[in-house]
């Protein structure tokens, strides 16, 4: 039997980033764009966040990764172990599924010890889900705080407007109407500070994180030939709102990420015009599907309104997560995250 061994990282630079990339992109089923080595060396250059990254090596050859990040229990002293914020962390394995995940998932395990109270894994796509049973038998409990909406779109656009609703139907030829067009627009130094100002002020209407101008910065270093950034404009050529889009070629799938909307605009349907325009250009370069990215799991709430009419398929996304204590639980529940079932019948924090 081969010899596996572990290794734990403080910075993606710290690894090859060819044998990473071929772990991620080529030998495993769960990695996708977003634990790219470009994407983490982003997130790691604009946060300066502390990086607990493990690699599972045999006989000298890489044949497993895990990415993971030092984050803070807010209010405590104490911390977790999870993927960026936003961001993912799937397990990805090249061969020997069994051994090397284990060897992850025990590394992990000596990881969370102390202050660092537990681990998060949240998976990309579906694909991870092959490694539930062995998740739930050490004690990780799933649990779905957001979800993803997909549309199918390796046919015309004449036959994805199908899966519109009606109402969306008409806003698009109201917004043609109107003279309201959209189109990719190359990213530039200066055009990523426009669009991380409209998207900053956009996700403070929202009260949400989104990304700072920092990170959209740092990937356009990283990872500008994944990146498409679309806008919409009015019959005076006048924008009227922005779409930061990711290939994930690894899933050949384009990932609409960072809205950057302004309700004033509203009237001439932007968000119509842009998800058009990214659908269209999608099926125009042979991606099979898109996604419409992360949304509250509320059929009251309106982006997952919005998505539902444009067509999506509403996927959950399961989060897998192990704390090792009732004090840890406890420190969970009063930094407010939510609680969510443990194996066993106890409760632990999502």
């Amino acid at each position: 039997m081969p010899a596996y061994t572990t290794s734990v990282h403080q910075s993606i630079t710290e690894v090859n980033p060819r044998e990473w990339n071929a772990v991620v992109a080529q030998q495993s089923d769960t990695g996708c764009v977003f634990e790219r080595y470009e994407w983490i060396e982003a997130y790691e250059t604009a946060t300066d966040a502390a990086a607990r990254h493990v690699q599972v090596r045999s006989d000298g050859t890489l044949v497993g990764v895990h990415p993971t990040f030092v984050r803070p229990l807010s209010g405590t002293p104490f911390r977790f172990l999870g993927p960026p914020k936003p961001g993912t962390n799937s397990v990805m394995v090249a061969t020997d599924e069994a051994a090397v995940f284990a060897a992850i998932t025990d590394r992990m395990a000596d990881l969370t010890s102390g202050r660092t109270i537990g681990h998060l894994i949240r998976p990309a796509t579906e694909p991870a889900v092959r490694y539930a049973s062995r998740l739930r038998a050490r004690n990780y409990a799933p649990s779905v705080r957001d979800c993803r909406f997909v549309l199918d779109i390796d046919r015309p656009w004449a036959e994805v407007a199908t899966d519109l609703s009606g109402k969306k139907r008409r806003n698009l030829r109201r917004a043609d109407e109107a003279g309201v067009t959209a189109t990719d627009i190359g990213l530039t130094p200066g055009t990523v500070d426009a669009f991380a100002r409209n998207h900053a002020e956009h996700m403070r209407r929202l009260s949400g994180d989104g990304a700072s101008p920092a990170l959209l910065h740092a990937l356009h270093s990283t990872v500008g030939d994944r990146l498409k950034l679309f806008q919409a404009t009015d019959e005076d050529d006048d924008p009227v709102g922005e779409l930061l889009a990711v290939c994930d070629d690894e899933h050949d799938r384009l990932v609409l990420l960072f809205p950057a909307y302004d309700p004033t605009n509203f009237d001439v349907y932007p968000s119509e015009i842009l998800y058009r325009a990214a659908i269209q250009w999608g099926i125009d370069h042979g991606y099979t599907t898109c996604d419409y990215g992360e949304t509250t799991p509320d059929f009251e709430d309106g982006t997952f309104a919005f998505k539902t009419a444009f067509g999506g398929q509403a996927r959950p996304i399961v989060r897998w997560e192990r704390i090792g204590s009732r004090l840890g639980r406890v420190l969970y529940a009063l930094a407010g995250e939510r609680l969510v079932p443990q194996p066993g019948g106890e409760q632990t924090a999502d």
